[in-house]
């Protein structure tokens, strides 16, 4: 038997799901270990071999791929403490960071708001000013070297930056060195011929772009982490080749796809973010399964609720993102996320309920948790609810005392409010709800399209008890729980199935049409030949990779470009025309109809190639339709507070494990799964489809 691994380790939980060659799936969770991810890695490892009544030796050495998607990047931006990083620039350019873009916003409100809050509306330094240092170079925007690199500045620059600065890793950011990179290079050189230990990163490496902010936050972002994500990874190789790995660790990174553990480290900022993706790139499998183009994403775990799009069956990617408030260039799966979780706690303030975005994370957790929690969460109220089986939480791993829940909501919400500890639970998740549908109602309309269109695919731990009440608060099209007792693992099962993907950059603009076609092509045959042989090198045949190809474009003198697929072949005057009405139409979707200004001209501004390395998968087989009596998985009954009626509900309890392909529920009742639980409100049936998804339905 052979096994392909997927793996996640979240802020709260490490998730695992293990797809044999036969097409059985098996999952396990285990708390994460913030000290040393890699400790609750290899305990989810060893839940999942003991699910199949194995050892875990021996699910690694018959493991064919092994892939993982980690929080460290983003914990080690979230808890500031990266490398001390130092940044040898063009003379003139020492201040890029610091001036950064005037956007007059910082995440998402005035700066005006920041300023009230008397908060600071700059984020934290990834680089002090000190550690700055501009030495004599230029490159002219045409590529041709108009002054020489000052070889021995770059020598003093980095030893002041290493010995006298204390600096762990260096970014060498250059003004145009996306069109000509023999300065970066150089400079690289210098650097680790004095220092070859040091950590240093060239910014045409990290994101080879045109917009010298974003290409300089970029990669001091990388080098920020590069030294925390690459001891990681290095270690965790280690272990899993102790215990007998032989499949390469692949690493999975936001832009949709993995990489060798060492390759997608040294590429750290891509890592930012990853874990979520793969929840992303599930929502993409699910919808091919049932014939579904577009789909909304959303994933509520303990701390946060991710949202995502995929319309028209394709994931949307963003080439411009913000982490802890700095700008990324690196091309991400889009994905937005507020402080709306199982873990966020809710508080009152000036005699209103508030729930987040703070949250009690995994240590101390909900009350209920009993870990020296003492602040109300979700999490808290579901099980006041009487949502959530305190025996059985985790399938009974895990067990939740329901009367501290009571009492911290009792002291801490019912009491100041005048109201019942009912009330009070229940308005803890009206108002949980409400945000989600806000903020996922809010992104797909920012993206041109109607929420109303989509079907929500509700996954996480959390979200399938909140997927009725945030899906019908948001008009959704429908409701579907993906996977049955997978949704809880899902960015697992996600990362399980992704493939080895690489991007590639190049910022020649251009107007387009443009007067030289063969330019054009050759800069696209440059690109995808690199990517081939780079897939190459990594083991994938010919007819295992793939090209996709895109550029930046806008019409032209305007600020902001967006992205257009180009289709593959030869680009000519026919195929411009169908590349400038796809850019047409995309425009229009996002800004009005009227918005356009066609009589300007088009600007090409970046290209881009995305080349994927078709990996070996696991198969999700459809099952036979039963029918669509339930009783079999019946467990009881349980009086549950839904806030519609206002009072306890007699409602029916079942093994949502149980339950097989065909069975039709009607609410109100609790689907009850290893991982989650799905409440299925008054007024709902939840059917199970082919593939185990649940169907949230108005009756």
């Amino acid at each position: 038997m052979e096994y392909y691994i997927g793996t996640d380790t979240g802020g709260t939980f490490t998730d695992c799901v293990v797809i044999d060659s036969q097409g059985k799936i098996t999952i396990a969770k285990s708390p994460s270990t913030p000290k040393n991810f890699a400790d609750g890695l290899m305990d989810v490892l060893r839940a999942a071999a003991r699910n199949r009544d194995m050892e875990i030796d021996d699910l690694l050495c018959a493991s064919r791929t092994f892939m993982h998607g980690c929080t460290v990047a983003t914990n080690t931006l979230i808890n500031h403490n990266g490398a001390r990083v130092g940044i040898i620039t063009t003379r003139g350019f020492e201040d890029t960071l610091q001036v950064m873009r005037a956007s007059g916003t910082v995440q998402g409100l005035p700066v005006e708001a920041w300023y009230h809050k008397g908060q600071n509306p700059k984020p934290f330094e990834l680089v002090k000013p000190e550690c700055v240092r501009g030495v004599t170079e230029r490159i002219d925007r045409k590529g041709a070297e108009v002054v020489a690199l000052g070889s021995g500045e770059v020598e003093s620059a980095a030893r002041y930056l290493i010995e006298e600065m204390g600096c762990e890793a260096i970014s060498v950011c250059f003004l145009w060195s996306f069109v000509n990179s023999g300065h970066e290079v150089r400079a690289r050189e210098i650097v680790k011929e004095i220092y070859p230990d040091i950590y240093v990163d060239c910014s045409h490496e990290i994101v080879g772009l045109i917009g010298e902010y974003e290409r300089f936050s970029t990669t001091a972002m990388n080098s920020y982490l590069r030294p925390e994500v690459e001891g990681y990874v290095t270690d965790l190789g280690d272990r899993l080749k102790d215990r007998g790995m032989a499949a390469e660790l692949l690493m999975m990174q936001a832009s949709g796809g993995c990489l060798p553990g060492l390759e997608a480290a040294r590429h750290a900022v891509s890592i930012v973010g990853s874990g979520p993706t793969g929840g992303v790139l599930a929502g993409k499998i699910i919808g091919d399964l049932i014939g579904k183009e577009n789909i909304i994403t959303t994933d509520m775990g303990g701390t946060s609720f991710d949202i995502s799009l995929i319309a028209r069956g394709e994931i949307c990617f963003t080439r411009k993102s913000f982490h802890e408030r700095h700008a990324v260039g690196v091309p991400m799966a889009e994905i937005v996320s507020i402080g709306a979780g199982g873990g966020s706690i809710a508080h009152v303030e000036e005699g209103i309920m508030k729930v987040g975005p703070t949250s009690a994370g995994m240590d101390p957790g909900p009350v209920c948790y009993s870990k020296g929690g003492v602040e109300p969460t979700v999490t808290d109220a579901n099980i006041v609810l009487g949502f959530l089986n305190p025996d059985y939480f985790l399938g009974g791993e895990m067990s939740l005392d329901k009367e501290a829940a009571e009492r911290a909501i009792a002291e801490k919400l019912a009491g100041p409010l005048g109201i019942s500890v009912m009330e009070a639970a229940a308005g803890v998740f009206r108002i949980v709800n409400a945000h989600m549908a806000d903020a996922t109602r809010f992104y797909a309309l920012q993206h041109g399209f109607d929420p109303r269109d989509f079907a929500v695919l509700a996954f996480g731990g959390a979200g399938p008890v909140h997927a009725a009440g945030f899906g019908e608060e948001m008009g959704a099209k429908s409701i579907i729980v993906p996977l049955a007792g997978l949704s809880t693992v899902l960015s697992a099962f996600g990362i399980c199935n992704s493939d080895v993907v690489r991007f590639y950059f190049s910022s020649i603009g251009m107007p387009f049409p443009p007067e030289d076609f063969e330019r054009l092509n050759s800069i696209y045959t440059e690109m995808e030949t690199n990517g081939g042989k780079d897939l190459s090198e990594y083991g994938f045949s010919d007819d295992e990779i793939e090209t996709l190809r895109s550029a930046g474009m806008r019409y032209h003198l305007q600020l902001t470009d967006i992205d257009v697929p180009i289709p593959p072949g030869t680009i000519d005057e026919e195929m411009a025309d169908r590349i400038m009405e796809l850019f047409d139409t995309r425009y229009a979707e996002l800004y009005g109809e009227t918005a356009g200004f066609k009589e300007a001209g088009r600007d090409m501004i970046s290209e881009f190639v995305r080349v994927i390395g078709r990996t070996l998968k696991g198969k999700v087989e459809a099952a036979d339709m039963a029918g669509p009596d339930p009783a079999a998985a019946l467990k009881g009954t349980r009086e549950v507070f839904f806030g519609q009626a206002g009072e306890m509900v007699e409602t029916s309890i079942y093994d949502g494990d149980a339950l097989v392909s065909g069975n039709v529920v009607e609410g109100p009742a609790i689907l009850e799964m290893i991982g989650t639980t799905v409440v299925v409100s008054p007024g709902y049936t939840a059917q199970y489809d082919e593939f185990r998804n649940v169907h949230l339905e108005r009756a």
